[in-house]
This record gives structure tokens, C-alpha cells and sequence, in this order.
């Protein structure tokens, strides 16, 4: 900060100060007051003035150049008001709040980011080992020259579940730019779901079971099957071998929503896990015990539920079932299409 610059910022106070001696000569002149008194007085003026100038620049130059020096110095300069003494002074200590908020902000902001990297980082590298899973299958098929093709179909679809996740999980922050709500057949919707999964179903031998699945719903018919695939690959993944593993579809209409059920009879979730299975990367019990899980899927159809307005929840009994219902709101100004 120069005198100049402190000057100019101080324009109005200088200006009022030339104004008020020149008022008091004109005032001395009408009361035809003796010249020295009026110089006295003008001159006590001026150096009341001048002192408050000087004193309220050496103030501020001193606390400007400190907050400089030490900008200067940061590599991150977000963390100035940490290394900043509070000024004596209004106006710095307005900038100096101002600086905290809009630091505190920034390093918020670059929290909540580096969280998400980390996040993404570990979902990535867990994502890596399971679709490595059957890209190793298909090349010891290949190997082997195996012309098993539902083998072959069945580890493509398990690939391409794979695939889908990921590109819906970078996608799931900016879902509302990428969603249309229509009028949607669930029965369809499941149809079209099953028919993607049919190598893996056939592989596996999974019973479908569907009842009074011919409702319609608003929503958006992309995420949909994206989040019905996500909830029959689960059930796939987790079948039970000792039973005849089978998946039921079911809706029911309440007054104000339509509940689509999706049950299967395979291992189940132990109690202590089912209040987690919505939690980002959480695996539980079930995926430490062997069966290769990114803990993303049923994260991903949560985060993509309360964009749309749908309501996503499961019970399980361990050993026995589990069951999700997604519940759509009911919305009459709009038709199928």
C-alpha cells in the first residue's frame, strides 16, 4: 500500500477536511475573527488530520504487508487466515472473516473431494480384481479352445454388469441431467432385465417366479433396469446351492405408491449387515466370505432412488431370503407412453 493509493482510497476524508477548514475561514471572515485564531484553528485541523492519516496507514500498510509476505510464502493458500494475526481494525477484520469462511469453504470442498477420489480409487481397484474374474475365465476357455457358449455368454454378461456399474456409479453425482420420468411397464422393465441376464440365470439355473407384475409406474425406464439388474445380479451372486434358487417379482398397489418386490431365497444377510447394505463399498459377512464384491451396486441403486424419488428398502432373514421393494410415488399428470 502507498501514500498515493491510501490517499485516493481516502478521497472523502480529505475532501471533508479541506471542506471544514474552508467553512471555519468563512465563518472566521463573517465574525470577523482575528486572522491568527483562524490559522491556529485550521492548523489544528490539519494536523488532527494528518496524525489519524498517518496512524490509520501505518495500521493498515503494516497488516497488508504481513498478509502479503505470507501469501507469498504458502504453497497453499487457502490456509492464510491460519498464519494471519486478527487486525485492530474493522475493515481488516471483515476481510479476515470473509477469508476465513471462503478458506474454511475450500478446504471443505477439497476434503469432500479427495474423499471422493479415495472412494472411486478403492472402488476402482476392487472393481479391477472382480471383472478380472471372468476376463481370466474366457481366456482359459479360450485356452482350452471351450466351445461352451453359454459359459462363454454367461462371463460376457457378468463383464458387461461390470461395466454398466462403473459407468452408472460416474454418473449417479449428475443423475438429474441424465434422467427422463415417464410411464413405465414394470412387467417390461423385468422383462428386458431378465432377457440381459438370461446366460447367467440359464448358467445358474434360476427360477423366475412373476406375479401381477403388469403396472405402471413413473420413473425413468434406463435407471430402472439398470437398478434391476443390480438387484438380480445380488440375488444371482448369492444364491444358495443347497436349494432351488428362485427369484419372484411382485407388485402391490397402495393409494399413494406402487411397491415393486423382488425375493429371492438364496443365503440371506446376516442381522448385523442389513442396516449397512446401502453404505458406499460395504461388502459384510457375505463378501468376505469369498463371494468377490465391490459393495457398489445396491450404493449406486440408493444414490439413484432418491434422485428419482423412489424409495429403496430390503429385509432378510439370514439363511432364508432377501427381499428389496422399491416404492414409486404415484403421479397422475402423466401418461404412457
Amino acid at each position: 500500500m502507498t501514500v498515493r493509493s491510501y490517499l485516493k482510497d481516502r478521497i472523502s476524508f480529505v475532501a471533508a477536511t479541506v471542506f471544514i477548514m474552508a467553512v471555519l475561514r468563512l465563518l472566521g471572515f463573517a465574525c470577523k475573527a482575528r486572522m491568527d485564531f483562524i490559522w491556529v484553528m485550521e492548523g489544528i485541523i490539519f494536523v488532527t488530520a494528518l496524525c489519524v492519516c498517518l496512524a490509520d496507514y501505518r495500521k493498515r500498510r503494516h497488516f497488508y504487508r504481513e498478509l502479503l509476505g505470507i501469501l507469498e510464502g504458502l504453497d497453499q493458500k487457502y490456509l492464510i487466515t491460519e498464519m494471519t494475526v486478527q487486525p485492530d481494525f474493522e475493515e481488516g477484520k471483515i476481510w479476515m472473516d470473509v477469508l476465513y469462511d471462503t478458506g474454511k469453504s475450500m478446504r471443505d470442498k477439497l476434503n469432500e473431494t479427495e474423499d471422493s477420489l479415495r472412494d472411486f480409487k478403492e472402488y476402482l481397484e476392487l472393481w479391477i480384481h472382480e471383472i478380472k474374474i471372468p476376463i481370466a475365465a474366457l481366456n482359459l476357455m479360450n485356452y482350452n479352445g471351450s466351445q461352451d457358449l453359454k459359459k462363454q455368454k454367461a462371463q460376457l454378461a457378468r463383464i458387461n454388469s461390470f461395466v454398466e456399474q462403473i459407468l452408472f456409479y460416474a454418473r449417479a453425482d449428475a443423475a438429474e441431467k441424465d434422467y427422463l420420468l415417464t410411464a413405465c411397464d414394470l412387467d417390461v422393465t423385468i422383462n428386458k432385465v431378465l432377457q440381459q441376464q438370461k446366460d447367467l440365470l440359464i448358467g445358474n439355473k434360476i427360477r423366475i417366479e412373476k406375479n401381477d407384475t403388469a403396472h405402471s409406474v413413473v420413473t425413468d425406464s434406463k435407471w430402472l433396469t439398470f437398478m434391476l439388474g443390480q438387484i438380480v445380479n445380488n440375488s444371482i451372486k448369492y444364491r444358495d446351492a443347497a436349494k432351488q434358487p428362485c427369484i419372484s417379482f411382485a407388485v402391490e398397489e397402495m393409494a399413494d405408491k406402487t411397491v415393486l418386490k423382488i425375493r429371492d431365497n438364496g443365503i440371506g444377510i446376516p442381522e448385523q449387515d442389513i442396516d449397512r447394505v446401502f453404505d458406499k463399498t460395504f461388502t459384510g459377512e457375505n463378501g468376505r466370505k469369498g463371494n468377490a464384491s465391490t459393495g457398489m451396486g445396491l450404493y449406486i441403486c440408493k444414490q439413484l432412488c432418491n434422485k428419482l424419488g423412489h424409495a429403496i428398502t430390503i429385509a432378510s432373514v439370514y439363511g432364508e431370503y432377501t427381499e428389496v421393494e422399491i416404492a414409486f410415488g404415484k403421479e397422475t399428470f402423466l401418461t404412457k407412453e
